[in-house]
């Protein structure tokens, strides 16, 4: 999605939802009301996203890779829809079985992203499971996902079998790793001593 047109026609809080929801994968937004609400703006401002203040028309669609119609007129949604090319990916905010993309709702910690979506069945109970689920995988995990790659990453280096790297990867999915920092950096230094010891036993024997 990076760089790619994205028309949003509407500029209500749904429109500003599904645009955030984007905003993560840095595409070129147009917003096209004849009004946008503050939350719109807002983003707009923050991301460079263009405000173009009127109705949405046919012809806005035509170049658009994905085109979202969020109006707060759903007759207006319905016209639209059929005017979009048949090639593009159309998203309708009000009548989700009128397109061909759903918005799942993201929640991200650091590495970790988790998406939920009832495929446009109830974008209320998407948003309360977004809820339930974000309580849960709270600020810790975000810590705790750049510890696992950072582990991962030097695990693999080393000259052990696959059935150790697997036995070292799976210790690290227990939860005392997520909640105690010093838990993490003390593994870290193990791992990293590991490390450094395999790559001097490696120009040894290249030496030899």
């Amino acid at each position: 999605m990076a760089g790619k047109k994205v028309v949003i026609a509407g500029g209500g809080k749904t429109a500003a939802r599904k645009a955030a929801a984007l905003s993560a994968e840095n595409p070129r937004i147009i917003f096209i009301a004849p009004e946008f609400c503050a939350e719109a703006r807002k983003l707009a401002e923050k991301c460079g996203y263009q405000l173009v203040q009127r109705k949405a028309a046919p012809e806005d669609f035509q170049d658009a890779m994905l085109v979202v119609l969020a109006t707060n007129d759903p007759r207006a949604n319905e016209e639209l829809a059929r005017s979009v090319p048949p090639d593009r990916l159309l998203c309708n905010a009000e009548q989700a079985e009128n397109g061909n993309v759903f918005f799942p709702a993201v929640i991200r910690r650091g590495k970790l992203k988790i998406a939920v979506s009832t495929t446009g069945a109830s974008p209320k109970l998407t948003r309360k499971l977004k809820k339930v689920l974000a309580e849960y995988f709270d600020e810790t995990w975000k810590d705790y996902t750049e510890f696992l790659s950072e582990c991962r990453s030097i695990i693999k280096s080393l000259p052990v079998p696959f059935e150790t790297k697997d036995k070292m990867l799976f210790r690290l999915l227990d939860d005392a790793y997520r909640l105690d920092s010093g838990k993490r950096e003390a593994e870290l230094a193990r791992l990293k001593e590991l490390e450094k010891k395999a790559a001097k036993n490696r120009a040894g024997g290249s030496g030899n």
